[in-house]
């Protein structure tokens, strides 16, 4: 391992590789953005010299808050291999599907949080159809990223408006997340672990069959990208339900289970971390999960299990937290 190394020098490929000793920052201002969080606030991108990542091919100046939700909605739909489309909002998923097509993959991450998904960023981890792009016609989006676009499709949705931002991005790489504190910098590897159910471990109920198997890693592979307390509720590849950024995790369920509604009757439930106490199990029971996924290592594991046990809920231990902050 090299003593110096440069930033974007650095692909993360496995979990158990280390931080280096020192850091090199050499950063040039690629461009200036409409304003930083708020518009009282100055912001910038910066690269290394080595390209942006993304090119803007359409829409008003890009402001600090849509490039942030760019690049989450971006690597939110990277995680997945069949054609998925998500609607992203302040960093969160207000809905996201996988489906044969993205234009019914759109229709059903609309479905989920019509609401929420007004001013949120669209993003696609194919090319984006003109039946996609369709389905979005009469709903205000701020931004829309994908792989690339067909020149038709691109022409569409300059016709359809002359201020949503349209990104090209690129193949996500995995690099090292740095956030600034105090007089310092806080450095990571990212949450780019590979998973796989045969290292899952069911706790509780019988063995998932292959449908809700698949329903079960599509919404663990969501919940990584929901900010802590992070509660996902899926059904057919499709996310009904998500409870975000709550200090504690039953008001998650229960924000999950309420914009679910009946949806939640045979549905699957991820958790990003375990449950500390059995009253979000009896949460999730009684909206008629069928299916729990959470990492486990609680010291009340055993009581957890126990009442899902009691209350026929099949319950699966990842052994995989995904904190997001």
């Amino acid at each position: 391992m090299p003593k110096r190394l440069l930033i974007g020098g650095w692909k993360i490929e496995d979990r158990n590789m280390k931080l280096p000793k020192s850091l090199e920052l050499n950063l040039r201002k690629l461009q200036d953005l409409r304003y930083g969080e708020n518009p009282h606030q100055q912001g910038g991108f910066y690269d290394e010299g080595k390209g942006s990542g993304f090119e803007k091919l359409w829409g008003i100046d890009l402001s600090y808050n849509n490039l942030e939700d760019a690049y989450g909605a971006w690597r939110l739909v990277n995680d997945f291999g069949e054609p998925t489309a998500a609607i992203v909002k302040h960093g969160n998923p207000s809905g996201i599907a996988s489906r044969n097509n993205l234009a019914d993959a759109f229709n059903l991450a609309l479905e989920a949080d019509s609401i929420s998904a007004f001013g949120g960023i669209v993003a696609v981890n194919r090319a984006p159809t003109l039946a996609m792009i369709e389905a979005m016609r009469g709903k205000f989006f701020e931004l829309v990223v994908a792989p690339d676009y067909e020149q038709k499709v691109l022409e569409r949705l300059k016709r359809r408006s002359e201020k949503m931002r349209v990104i090209r991005a690129n193949p996500q790489v995995a690099n090292l997340e740095i956030k600034r504190i105090f007089e310092g910098f806080l450095v990571q590897t990212p949450d780019t672990l590979k998973e796989t159910p045969l290292k899952w471990k069911a706790v509780s109920g019988k063995k998932p069959d292959k449908k809700t198997l698949a329903d079960c890693e599509f919404a663990n592979k969501i919940v990584k990208h929901v900010k802590s307390n992070a509660i996902v509720i899926v059904k057919n590849l499709n996310m009904v339900g998500v409870g975000i950024g709550q200090p504690n995790r039953i008001n998650s369920v229960m924000l999950a289970t309420t914009q679910a509604g009946k949806k939640s009757r045979g549905a699957v439930l991820a958790s990003d971390a375990f449950f500390p106490f059995d009253d979000s199990v009896k949460l999730a029971a009684k909206a008629g999960i069928s299916v729990i996924v959470q990492p486990g290592g609680s010291i009340r594991d055993n009581e957890v299990i126990a009442t899902a046990k009691k209350l026929g809920v099949t319950m699966i231990f990842t052994g995989v937290r995904h904190f997001k902050h």
